[in-house]
Formats: structure tokens, C-alpha cells, sequence
């Protein structure tokens, strides 16, 4: 029913609705008696169709009344007009917990004072024999004092009785799915009558609950950890498309810790909440007095400044002797006490432990798709994460603290790559647009240095000193203030062991490690050797052979990778020498810009780096999406090509001990494979010719990446096709084989040229702009070239004419990557944002007609990468084995790890 302002239910009258849904209606309503304002609810008539069922309620209704507690919405009365059957409740103001999620996680502090005043509420029902059993954000209400739980009035009684065992028991329940009686079911939000919406309910129930088990007070605390993990992350703890899904989740799913999710909280709180979660109800607190303790614990606990995301260390307090004497050293070792902290808490503390967390990725944005990225750093003070990710269409920088879950966004620092710190944390220096800028990390304003047409990160000391590589030109150095870049290490792109690369200064300011290679082309294995140069000597002395960059890292570490992996050694700086044998800091790291290049960074006791990519596995899909069939084994794979004729499929597969990417040519009649390369060279982005007799693909053999071709099947007949200063990567060759379309990074932007492949070889821009252009492809005709700009603020498909770029027409109409032709020319193909795949049909012609594009298919994970058959039936696509995440991984208090083994 639905009842109109100024209509009566007793002695109440109703003045305004304030929601509905599946159990009744709710209503603000003048108490006449006691002149004050309560809220109404009025039961749906088939809750109360017998007078069993009303007498069972008004008993319960009574009962539950009792219920006084100054975080529990109380219960004023029960009545019964006519055949309406209603509940007259404490009226609040303010808005309910799901309300407030909507916009994203509470602070650390507003997550444990609510979760500990709803424990608090839970205790005193439980108490009384009372279970709620619907406990939700929508059942909780935020007010200016303190936060209420709603609906009890709608809970279950349940009966007390102990086992031999002496653990509470209780009478059995009905499953929630069953025929209830109405003090049974749960409350509904208001838009829980759509179709579908009962999920909203399923999302926090404990399994005993969904399978129609016994349930008593743990079925809340199962609840209470479900609500505590939403406000701490922000995202539900179980989730499912339907109800089978969803109870699957609840019944087998473990949420990624807390910690992973939200670096800035105390890993206590993860045992709090994966105790409340525990499957079994026997395995969780017993009781929500324990939890509301253990919040308490938390709470009280002082955080240190140097690292929010660790817990300090716990001293026993007296009240808790008893119950926390096994705890203390449970918590603090498993739990991971915080590095600073326990060496300032004296003989009390635990010894020092590293803490692990996944960071995530600004919300709305994608990790950086360019090579040439630092992808994440730290900085100095190890307070703060940059991160350059992918947002409207443009790399950019990102600033987050660690005890924050916000992410700023650094205006004015569009193409932003290979950044690095100011020793004092003021400014991130970052290079684009042929520039070197600075920016300060707060945001601001960004500053032009100097040119630098090509670059690798740089190194900054107190000085205002920056070091940083220009690629086949060595080490520069420039004044923080600007001016003229200097050379300190010139190379030689004709000799390729002079370039110097990956400078990072010591803690003197003065002298600075770097990589140097070496002219060594038939001794296998390393190439490059670790050193240390100095701003006032032209002198090196060389640590070690070692392929990777390194970084010095207090107190009196280097920090490098080797074989894929993450590795800390003891470093005499004085004398720059190692000692003692590497620590292994991680089992997997990521080299962003081919081998030796690994991505992390170190500030104070925070190391931050980024994971190997997924395998992904290349799978042919139809027209429809259906799989039709798989190629190889699930490996780390950039690039791949069919083959003109469709024989063939070349594919660079890459090898994560390494970071290095080799060819390999896969036979589809005969189902085998073979490797053109099995040196430590990195080769990678093949293209066939179109007589499928060659391919062409990217090489480091000589320093910069280079252009490279290999007739298949030809041992010896690798050669260079095109070498310049700057990176190139081969894009595509026209049909008639006269011409090839690479891309060139020159000054941070990626540009399309074309190189004619017979007489002077010559190379020329054909769209070089202040934008990025990026995935040329040739027409079937060679008339035409189709390629992705992101001249419009979001990369989107453009097709312009091979000669002169004239003609340029836009056909993706709201994003679009990789674009790809049918062999008759009819139909073009490319990535949508979301990553389906796109059809525009066309008309060839003159004019080159295109009409709307339309999806073919969408497959989840999201296709990285692909390509199509020439008769565009068949499409090779890449996906990773399992969701994409974050990358970025933080390690606080890594000296633990590092000085275990001493």
C-alpha cells in the first residue's frame, strides 16, 4: 500500500515517504502523543497473512525492543491498523553506509571507529539472543554522532544452549531462501525490487547462511567482515554476474588482503577481517565483543610516520595479558611489525619484518603502454608513489602517498616517460616533447630544462646535478636550473661498447654508478659490467660484470636484478666494492626497456617495482568470437604476424629471466616452431614481406634498436635495413614490397616514416606531428594508409593517402587501436576502448568510402594484441591467462629481508 501525507496509522501520522522495497514501505511520520518525529515501516501484507505469523511478530517485535544501545536504531512500537501491520522506529538523519561507499573507501580512522561501534551493537543483540542476520551497508546508518544499525526489528531470534564442548549453540534456522516467516527476512535497499537485485543481499551473507545451515551470532561476524573489508577497500569482498556466481564466491573466494588492496592500512586489520571471513564458522571470533577488541587494538595503536602501511609493534597491555600472550608474538611476526617503529620500541618489539603490497593504479587510468616507461618509483623519503599510467588518451604522471588512497594527477605532464626524483621529493624531472622537464610533485606548473631528443631515467643529486642518457650519445649532465646539456660520458653509436647508460648518483653526490658495455660479440653471456664514474675524474672502476642497472640503497646495499629476479647485496661504498653474498628480494621483476633494464626504485626503506607481464596465450577466434583453435603455449608475447599466404605466424616470444625477446616462426599445416635467434640480443616486432620470404623486426645487436631482416629459412642472412640515432620498430611494408613503415621515437613522440627498400634507402617522416601516431598498415592497394592518432585528445583510426598524407579522414568514432585491413580492401578493422573488436565496412575508391563501424566481439580479459586473416574470417588474438591488476609491487622494511641471511 502506499499511504499519502496526513493519513494516520494510530496515533501517527504520516507526513513523507523516505523509500520502498521488497519487505514494505517506509515512511517519516509525526508522533501525536509525543510530539516527535519517528520513521514508519509499513509491512507488506503477504509478511502477515496469519494470525500465527502477526502473533510470532509482535512477540519478536517486543523482544527485540528491549534493544537499548546508542548504535542500534531503536524500536519504538508495534501496531496494527486495520489489516496493516507496521514498526514505529527511531527516525535519523544523515545517509547509510552504502550511500557513503558509493564514493569510494572511509579513511583507515572512520573504518575502525564504525567497526567498532557496529561489533559494539552486534555484541549487546547477540547478548540477547538476537542475530541479525542482513547486516549491510544499507543497514547501517551514518549520523553526526556515530553510525546505527537499522532493521533488527526484522532479525531472528535464536536460541543459547552450549555442546558438550562447552561452545554456544543454536536452534536450527531456515535457509534464506526458503519460506520465511517475517522477523526471517532480511531487509531490502529501495532498489533491490529490480530483477536481479537480490544480489545485494547474497553479497554479504556467511556460507552457513546461502547453503541453509544452522546460523547464529558468527553468520553477523562473517557479515561484519564483509562491511569492514568494503570500507577499508572500497570493493566488495565477493562478487558474481548471478546467484550461482555469487554464492560460488561466498562459498570458495578468499578477497585479496587488504593490505594489497590499500597499502596504507595496518596488516592487523587483514587478520581481523580473513578471522571474520573464515569459511567455517568454527574457525572465526567467536564472538563480536572479540572483534570489536581487536579494532579497538588498532585503533589505539600508534602509527608511525615513516611507513602508515606497517603496524608497529604491540606491547601486551595488562587487561589483555591473558588472551594476547600467544597473540603478541603471532601478530607482530606474522603480521609484519614495521621496521622503524620496532627498532624504536626497544627489547618489547619484535624483530624487523618486510611488508609486501600490490599499489594500485590511478582509478580510471591504464599502465603506460610505452617501452620507454618507468612505469612507477618511490620517493626519496619513501612516502610517496609516482606512477606514469595511460589516462584520455595520454601518458601521465601520477603522485599517491602510501597512507593515502587518493592519486593526483600532475597537469601539464602529458607524454611524460622515464621520470625520476629531486632528492628532496620537491619535483619529479620527467622527459617529453624532446625536453627534459621538471614539475613539482604536488603539481604545479612544468618546466623546461633542456632538449633531449632521446632518454633513459636520470639521476638527480643535492647539488642540483642531473644526470641522464641520451640514447647512442652516452651520459649528460645539466643544471636542475636549466641550460645546455654537457656530455661526461660521450658514446660512439659506430662502437657501441663507449655508451654508458643508467647513471645513479651515490650518496656523496659526486660519483655515480652506471652501466657500460662491452665489445665482447662472441663471448656469451654478459655484455655489460657494472661501474662507478665520477662528476670530477674521467677515472671508473668497474664492480662487476652484470647486466642489469643497479641503485645504492641505504644502509650500504646495491639493489639490481638478476635472472628475473629482485636481489639486494652489501655495497662498500667507499671503496665501491660488493661484499657477501645477494639477498633475493623478490621472485620476479620486470625489465621495461629490454634486458638489464629493470623497473624499480629505492627511497629510504621502500623499494618499489614492477612484476613480470602475464603469460598471455594466442587463441583464433570467428567473426563471432567463438574460439576456433590455440597456437603454442601460454607465453610473454609482444608481437606477432600472420604470414601472407596464411602459413605462417610469427611471433616474438619473450623470456622473463632476461627481459630479451627472440622470433619464432610457427607452421600451421605441420604444427611445428622454429626460433631464428638463440643469442641474448633482444628481437622483437616481426613483419613479413609481402612474398613472405622475409621478415623484418627490431634488434638491439649494435646499442639503440635497429631495424633488422632475415630471410626465413636462412641461416646467416641476418642484416640491418636501417640504422639511426633514435629507436625505430618496424610497423608494416607496402604490397609491392618498394616500401617500409616504421615508427621513430624522436623527441619522445612516436612518428611514422617511410623507407624505400631499394636504391639509397633513404628514410622520411610521412606524419610527424606534435601528436603521437602510432600501428601504420598499408591498403591492400597501397593507395591508402590506416594508422592511430591521438591528435584528438584519446587515440582514435585515421586512413590517410600514402602519398603526401593528403586526404586524412577520421573512422573510429570513439576510440580505436591497431588498425587492420581485409585483403580485398572492403573492410577495416581495429580495437575499441573496451576491447571489442570494431568492422568499419568501406568502398574502395578515389574517395574511400567508410561506413559505421559495428562490434564484432568482446572477450574477457581484454585483448592485448592481434591480427587477422586475409579473408577476415578468422582473427589471432593475445589475452592474459588471468585479469590484468596492478603491477606495481612496494616492499617496506626490505633491510629485513636483506639482513635475514647475515
Amino acid at each position: 500500500m502506499t499511504l499519502s501525507a496526513g493519513s494516520r496509522l494510530g496515533p501517527y501520522e504520516i507526513v513523507s515517504p523516505l523509500g520502498a522495497g521488497g519487505m514494505g514501505e517506509v515512511y517519516k511520520a509525526h508522533d501525536t502523543r509525543l510530539d516527535r518525529t519517528v520513521a514508519i515501516k509499513v509491512l507488506s501484507s503477504r509478511l502477515t497473512a496469519t494470525p500465527e505469523v502477526r502473533q510470532r511478530f509482535e512477540r519478536e517485535a517486543k523482544t527485540i525492543s528491549q534493544l537499548s544501545h546508542p548504535h542500534i536504531c531503536a524500536i519504538h512500537d508495534v501496531g496494527r491498523e486495520g489489516e496493516t501491520e507496521y514498526l514505529v522506529m527511531e527516525y535519523l538523519e544523515g545517509e547509510t553506509l552504502a550511500e557513503r561507499l558509493a564514493r569510494g573507501s572511509l579513511p583507515l580512522e572512520q573504518t575502525l571507529r564504525f567497526g567498532i561501534q557496529i561489533a559494539d551493537a552486534l555484541d549487546k543483540a547477540h547478548r540477547q539472543g538476537i542475530v541479525h542476520r542482513d547486516l549491510k551497508p544499507g543497514n547501517v546508518m551514518i549520523t553526526k554522532s556515530a553510525v546505527k544499525l537499522l532493521d533488527f526489528g526484522l532479525a531472528k531470534t535464536f536460541e543459547r544452549s552450549l555442546d558438550a564442548t562447552g561452545r554456544e549453540q543454536t536452534a536450527g534456522a531456515q535457509h534464506p531462501m526458503a519460506g520465511r516467516s517475517p522477523t526471517a527476512l532480511p531487509t531490502q535497499a529501495a532498489n533491490l525490487t529490480q530483477e536481479g537485485a537480490i544480489l545485494g543481499t547474497f553479497q554479504y551473507m556467511a556460507p552457513e547462511q546461502v547453503e541453509g545451515r544452522g546460523m547464529d551470532a558468527r553468520t553477523d561476524i562473517f557479515a561484519l567482515g564483509v562491511v569492514l573489508y568494503e570500507m577499508a577497500t572500497g570493493r566488495k569482498a565477493f562478487s558474481g554476474a548471478t546467484q550461482a556466481s555469487m554464492i560460488s564466491s561466498i562459498l570458495r573466494d578468499q578477497p585479496s588482503p587488504i593490505s594489497q588492496v590499500t597499502p596504507a592500512s595496518p596488516p592487523l586489520l587483514d587478520r581481523v577481517v580473513q578471522t571474520c571471513l573464515a569459511k567455517d564458522p568454527d574457525d572465526r571470533w567467536q564472538s563480536a565483543a572479540d572483534v570489536k577488541r581487536e579494532l579497538q587494538w588498532i585503533a589505539e595503536e600508534p602509527r608511525g610516520t615513516s611507513s602508515p602501511a606497517v603496524a608497529p609493534a604491540v606491547a601486551v597491555r595488562p587487561r589483555n595479558r591473558e588472551r594476547l600472550g600467544w597473540l603478541l608474538l603471532a601478530l607482530v611476526l606474522a603480521a609484519l611489525a614495521g621496521y622503524g617503529l620496532v627498532r624504536r620500541r626497544g627489547p618489547a618489539a619484535a624483530p624487523p619484518r618486510a611488508v609486501r603490497f600490490a599499489v594500485p593504479i590511478p582509478p580510471g587510468a591504464t599502465f603506460s603502454p610505452a617501452e620507454i616507461s618507468r612505469g612507477a618509483s618511490i620517493s626519496p623519503d619513501g612516502t610517496r608513489v609516482a606512477i606514469e599510467a595511460f589516462a584520455r588518451g595520454k601518458r601521465r604522471l601520477f603522485v599517491r602517498r602510501l597512507d593515502s588512497e587518493e592519486a593526483v594527477e600532475l597537469e601539464g605532464s602529458d607524454d611524460a616517460t622515464s621520470h625520476f626524483w629531486s632528492p628532496d621529493g620537491r619535483f619529479i624531472a620527467f622527459f617529453a616533447n624532446g625536453k627534459l622537464k621538471k614539475i613539482p610533485a604536488t603539481g604545479g606548473p612544468a618546466e623546461d630544462l633542456c632538449d633531449a631528443s632521446f632518454e633513459i631515467v636520470g639521476t638527480w643529486n643535492r647539488e642540483g646535478t642531473i644526470l641522464f642518457k641520451q640514447f647512442a650519445r652516452g651520459i649528460y649532465r645539466v643544471s636542475d636550473k636549466g641550460g645546455k646539456p654537457e656530455p661526461i660520458r660521450p658514446g660512439d653509436v659506430a662502437k657501441p661498447e663507449t655508451i654508458a647508460s643508467w647513471p645513479q648518483f651515490l650518496p656523496d653526490g659526486r660519483r655515480f654508478l652506471y652501466l657500460g658495455r662491452l665489445s665482447l660479440p662472441k663471448l656469451p653471456g654478459s655484455h655489460r659490467e657494472l661501474r662507478v664514474g665520477s662528476l670530477d675524474s674521467k677515472e671508473d672502476t668497474v664492480i662487476a660484470r652484470m647486466e642489469s642497472r643497479a641503485e645504492f640503497a641505504a644502509p650500504g646495499y646495491l639493489v639490481y636484478a638478476r635472472d628475473g629476479a629482485l636481489f639486494a647485496q652489501r655495497f662498500d661504498e667507499s671503496k665501491a666494492q660488493l661484499k657477501g653474498d645477494p639477498q633475493r628480494l623478490s621472485e620476479s621483476v620486470n625489465y621495461f626497456f629490454g634486458p638489464g633494464n629493470a623497473a624499480f626504485s629505492v627511497g629510504a626503506d621502500v623499494i618499489v617495482y614492477e612484476t613480470s607481464p602475464p603469460l598471455s596465450r594466442l587463441a583464433w577466434l570467428d567473426r563471432q568470437g567463438r574460439e576456433v583453435g590455440t597456437l603454442g603455449q601460454p607465453a610473454v608475447v609482444e608481437g606477432f604476424r600472420i604470414s601472407p599466404d596464411g602459413g605462417r605466424v610469427a611471433v616474438d616470444v619473450a623470456e622473463r629471466r632476461t627481459g630479451t625477446s627472440d622470433v619464432w616462426v610457427f607452421e600451421l599445416e605441420r604444427g611445428i616452431s622454429t626460433r631464428l635467434h638463440s643469442d641474448a640480443r633482444d628481437e622483437n616486432l616481426p613483419v613479413w614481406t609481402p612474398d613472405g620470404s622475409k621478415l623484418l623486426f627490431r634488434s638491439d645487436a649494435k646499442g639503440p634498436p635497429d631495424i633488422h631482416e632475415i630471410a626465413v629459412g636462412v641461416p646467416g642472412s641476418e642484416r640491418p635495413v636501417l640504422e639511426l640515432e633514435y629507436v625505430q620498430q618496424p610497423e608494416d611494408v607496402s604490397p609491392d614490397g618498394r616500401v617500409l613503415a616504421f615508427l621513430n621515437n624522436v623527441q619522445s613522440r612516436a612518428t611514422i616514416w617511410l623507407l624505400p627498400l631499394a636504391g639509397q634507402r633513404k628514410p622520411a617522416p610521412w606524419l610527424a606531428t606534435r601528436f603521437n601516431e602510432r600501428n601504420p598498415r598499408f591498403s591492400p592497394d597501397g593507395r591508402w594508409i590506416a594508422y592511430e592518432s591521438d591528435e584528438s585528445g584519446s587515440p582514435e583510426i585515421y586512413v590517410a593517402l600514402t602519398e603526401g598524407a593528403a586526404g586524412k579522414r577520421r573512422v573510429s568514432p570513439a576510440g580505436g587501436r591497431r588498425p587492420r585491413w581485409r585483403r580485398d580492401g572492403r573492410e577495416l578493422y581495429y580495437l575499441a576502448p573496451d576491447g571489442s573488436v570494431m568492422a568499419v565496412p568501406l568502398s574502395p575508391g578515389p574517395q574511400l568510402q567508410a561506413g559505421a563501424p559495428v562490434s564484432l566481439f568482446r572477450v574477457v580479459p581484454p585483448i592485448q594484441n592481434y591480427d587477422v586473416t586475409a579473408d577476415g574470417s578468422r582473427f589471432l588474438v593475445s589475452a592474459p591467462l588471468e585479469a590484468p591488476e596492478s603491477p606495481i609491487r612496494a616492499i617496506v622494511g626490505w633491510p629485513a629481508l636483506a639482513e635475514k641471511e647475515r
